[in-house]
C-alpha cells in the first residue's frame, strides 16, 4: 500500500486582512467623531483569562474581546494535585500567545474509526481540532486532529468563529467575526487531494477514504489572524496503518418499513435506536462476502426498504436513497421474495423465491410445487405414495383400494379373492399375519386356498407404490428393513439364494419349493413354523446363528444334514418327517428342549449330536422318536453320565463324542490329536 505520509491540500480559510473598525468594551462598534451609543447591556463575567502567576474573570458574550475584566477575581493561582487551577491553567504552563487565532475548527463526517459516532450536525457533535498555545516559527496558529479512517469514510472541515472581509459606511474594509456561523470551508480544493483520500463527487466538496488506505491520519491546520484567506493550508500525516475492517465489521443489513407478514414492522426512526432491529427483517451475507440477502414474505401493498444499522459508516442508512426510494415487489404476486444487496452497489435485487409448499400428484407419486402456482416443482420431493397411515397419503391422494384384498382399518390382512397370476402387495397392507403366510404357503385347506395348480400360476410379485413396511427382492417378500423374509415365491426357479440382512424366517416362508437346493441364511436368528415346508430338492441345511426353532420349523425336508450351531430352544417336533434325515448337529449353545419328541419322524437318522456339555432342560419322554433303531446321542465325554441321568428314556442311545470320531472316516480319524 503506497500511501504518503504528507498530503498537502489547499484550504482558504475566509480572514480578514486587517481589524480597521474600533471595538466598544463589549464589542460593540462606534463610528469615528460619533458619540457612544448608549446601551442596556449587564456585563456577565464568567470566562477565564490568566497568565503565568495570575487568572480574573472577563465578559465573553463578544466572541475573544477580553476588555471587560472583573478586577475582583484578579488572584495567584492555586493548583491542585493534579496540577491543574479552576481557571484552566497548568502548574508550569508558558502563557498562550495573545495574538493566536479564536477559531474552533471541526470534523464532521460518517464513518468506521473515529468518526463511527460522529454526525453531519456540526460543533456539537463533530470532532474539535487542538489549538497550539504558540504560533509556529512562520507566525501562523497551528491546529491538529489525529483520527482513525477506514476505507469509504468521508468527512468535511467545518469552523466557527469564522472572519469575513466587510465594507462599513464609510467605505472602509473591515474584517468582522461571526461567532455563530459554522459553514464548509468553501476554498478547500479538495480535487488536489491525493494517495488516501479523493473527492466524494465531482459535485461535493466532501472527503472519502480510497481502497485499502485504512490508517490513523493526523490533520493540520495553520492559519494566520491577519493573513491572506488563500494562504492557509491543511497538512496530512499518516501516523500508522491500520488492517482492514471486514464486511461484517461495516454492515449490519435489515429490510424495514411497512411489511405485512411482520406485524412489527416500522421505518426507524434514526440511526442507533437500539431496539430497531427486532421490527426489522435481517439480511444474512452470503459466500461470496460481498452480498447480503433475505427471503421473506411481501404483499403487493408493501413498502419497505434496505437499512444498514451499522451507527457512523458512511454507507449507514437507507437503500436506495431518496425520499421517494421505496421499494416494491414490483406488481409482483403476494408471496416470497429473495431481495440481494451488494456491498458498493446502491440497486437492490428483488426476485420471486420459490416456496414449494403445495402438494401436486399422479397416481402413483407425488412432489411438491411453488405456491405462486408457476409450473416450478421441487424434484427432490418426488416420492411414491405413502399409505403407512391410512387409505390416504399426506399428499392428499387417496388410493383405489383393490377389492380382491381384504385388509381392516388396522392394516391386517383379512383375505384374497383374486388372481394369482401378477400379485400386487397393496399399499395399505401393515401386518402380515400368520394366515397370509399359510396363503402364500399353500398350506391351508384347497377349497379355501388355491390348489398347487394355481399356486404354480404366479408369475410376478410386486409392492404397490406408497407401501413402506414392505419390499421384494431376490424372488422374496421382505420387511422394508430386510431383517424378516415373509415368502419365497415358486416362479423364482434359482437352485441357489442369499440372503444377508434376514434375521427372522417368517411362517411357511419357503415351503413347497422343489427348486431350491442351496438356502444361505448366514445372519438368521430365528426359524418359525413351516418356514422349511416340504422343500424337496434341499439336501443341507445349515444355518451358524439360529437361536430358536419353532415346532415343524424343518418339515417333511429332503435335507439329508441339519447343523445348527447357535440353537438355544427347540421345541417339540422342531424337525418332523424328514425321511432323508441323517445327521443333526446342535451347537454348545442348546439349554431348552421340548417334553419329548423333539425330532421325530426322521426314519434314516443314525447321528445327533448335541455340543452343550449340561444336559438342555425339557425332556421328559423320547428326545428323538419314529428315527432309526440304531440312533445314537452323541453328547461332551464328560457330560456322558450327566445326560443319561437327565434324559433317561434316552440313556441306552447317548454315547461320547469321542465315540462318534472314532469310528469315523479315514480322513477324519487323522487329524492332528488334541494336546492337553
Amino acid at each position: 500500500m503506497n500511501k504518503q505520509k504528507w498530503l498537502i491540500v489547499g484550504l482558504s480559510l475566509a480572514m480578514a486582512a486587517t481589524l480597521g473598525v474600533g471595538i466598544s468594551a463589549c464589542g460593540g462598534e462606534k463610528e469615528p467623531d460619533t458619540p457612544p451609543t448608549p446601551t442596556e447591556h449587564t456585563h456577565t463575567y464568567d470566562a477565564w483569562d490568566y497568565d503565568e502567576t495570575q487568572h480574573w474573570k472577563y465578559c465573553d458574550e463578544h466572541g475573544t474581546d477580553k476588555s471587560n475584566i472583573d478586577e475582583s477575581t484578579k488572584a495567584n493561582h492555586s493548583f491542585g494535585q493534579d496540577g491543574k487551577c479552576e481557571c484552566g491553567a497548568t502548574e508550569g504552563e508558558e502563557t498562550p500567545d495573545a495574538d493566536l487565532d479564536t477559531r474552533e475548527f471541526y470534523v464532521v463526517g460518517g464513518g468506521m474509526g473515529t468518526l463511527k459516532n460522529g454526525t453531519w450536525d456540526g460543533p456539537k457533535t463533530g470532532f474539535q481540532f487542538a489549538k497550539a498555545p504558540h504560533k509556529d516559527a512562520n507566525g501562523n496558529t497551528v491546529y491538529t486532529f489525529t483520527m482513525e479512517l477506514y476505507s469509504a469514510d468521508e468527512f468535511k472541515f467545518i469552523e466557527k468563529n469564522a472572519i469575513t472581509q466587510e465594507t462599513d459606511a464609510s467605505g472602509n474594509s473591515k474584517a468582522v467575526w461571526h461567532d455563530e456561523l459554522v459553514f464548509t470551508l468553501p476554498d478547500l480544493d479538495v480535487s488536489s487531494v491525493t494517495g488516501a483520500f479523493a473527492r466524494a463527487s465531482e459535485t461535493s466538496d466532501n472527503i472519502t477514504v480510497l481502497k485499502d488506505m485504512d490508517g490513523e491520519y493526523e490533520f493540520t491546520i495553520r492559519t494566520q489572524k491577519d493573513g491572506d484567506m488563500k494562504a492557509n493550508k491543511v497538512e496530512v500525516r499518516l501516523v500508522k496503518e491500520l488492517e482492514p475492517l471486514g464486511i461484517e465489521s461495516q454492515y449490519e443489513m435489515y429490510l424495514v418499513g411497512k411489511i405485512a407478514s411482520k406485524a412489527t414492522s416500522d421505518w426507524p426512526s434514526m440511526l442507533g435506536v437500539a431496539n430497531v432491529p427486532s421490527k426489522c427483517y435481517k439480511m444474512e451475507l452470503q459466500d461470496d462476502e460481498e452480498t447480503f440477502a433475505i427471503e421473506v414474505e411481501l404483499s403487493k401493498a408493501d413498502q419497505w426498504k434496505v437499512w444498514n444499522y451499522k451507527v457512523g459508516n458512511v454507507n449507514a442508512g437507507y437503500y436506495p436513497t431518496g425520499v421517494e426510494g421505496n421499494l416494491s415487489t414490483g406488481g409482483g404476486p403476494d408471496g416470497w421474495y429473495r431481495v440481494t444487496w451488494k456491498v458498493g452497489d446502491a440497486n437492490v435485487t428483488i426476485a420471486h423465491a420459490h416456496r414449494y409448499t403445495a402438494w401436486d400428484y399422479d397416481t402413483e407419486e407425488h412432489w411438491k410445487k411453488c405456491v405462486a402456482n408457476d409450473g416450478s416443482i421441487d424434484d427432490t420431493t418426488r416420492a411414491p405414495h405413502d399409505f403407512s397411515n391410512g387409505d390416504t397419503c399426506e399428499c392428499g391422494y387417496k388410493q383405489e383400494a383393490d377389492p380382491n384384498w381384504k385388509i381392516d382399518a388396522n392394516g391386517t390382512f383379512q383375505g384374497y379373492e383374486g388372481d394369482f397370476e401378477n400379485l400386487v402387495i397393496p399399499a395399505n397392507l401393515k401386518v402380515f399375519p400368520e394366515a397370509l403366510g399359510d396363503l402364500f404357503g399353500k398350506l391351508n385347506d384347497a377349497n379355501n386356498y388355491p390348489n398347487e395348480t394355481n399356486w404354480k400360476k404366479v408369475k410376478s410379485v410386486t409392492v404397490a407404490p406408497g407401501n413402506k413396511k414392505f419390499k421384494m427382492e431376490n424372488g422374496a417378500l421382505l420387511s422394508a428393513d430386510g431383517k424378516t423374509l415373509y415368502a419365497y415365491f415358486y416362479y423364482n426357479t434359482a437352485t441357489e439364494v442369499t440372503f444377508e440382512s434376514v434375521e427372522t424366517v417368517g411362517h411357511s416362508a419357503f415351503c413347497y419349493n422343489d427348486k431350491l437346493q442351496t438356502v444361505n441364511l448366514p445372519n438368521a436368528v430365528t426359524l418359525n413354523k413351516f418356514a422349511f415346508l416340504e422343500t424337496t430338492a434341499i439336501k443341507d441345511l445349515s444355518f451358524p446363528k439360529v437361536e430358536t426353532l419353532t415346532g415343524s420349523a424343518i418339515a417333511d425336508s429332503s435335507a439329508t444334514s441339519i447343523t445348527l450351531e447357535s440353537v438355544t430352544t427347540m421345541p417339540m417336533s422342531s424337525i418332523n418327517g424328514c425321511n432323508s434325515l441323517t445327521t443333526v448337529v446342535l451347537g454348545d449353545k442348546l439349554k431348552t428342549v421340548g417334553a419329548s419328541m423333539t425330532i421325530t419322524q426322521c426314519p434314516q437318522l443314525t447321528s445327533i449330536t448335541v455340543k452343550a456339555t449340561t444336559p438342555p432342560a425339557g425332556v421328559t419322554g423320547s428326545f428323538a422318536a419314529f428315527c432309526h433303531k440304531e440312533l445314537k446321542i452323541y453328547v461332551p465325554e464328560g457330560s456322558v453320565d450327566a445326560y443319561k441321568t437327565a434324559w433317561k428314556s434316552n440313556a441306552a442311545k447317548i454315547f461320547a463324542i469321542t465315540e462318534a470320531v472314532s469310528v469315523a472316516p479315514v480322513e477324519v480319524a487323522m487329524l492332528p490329536e488334541k494336546k492337553d
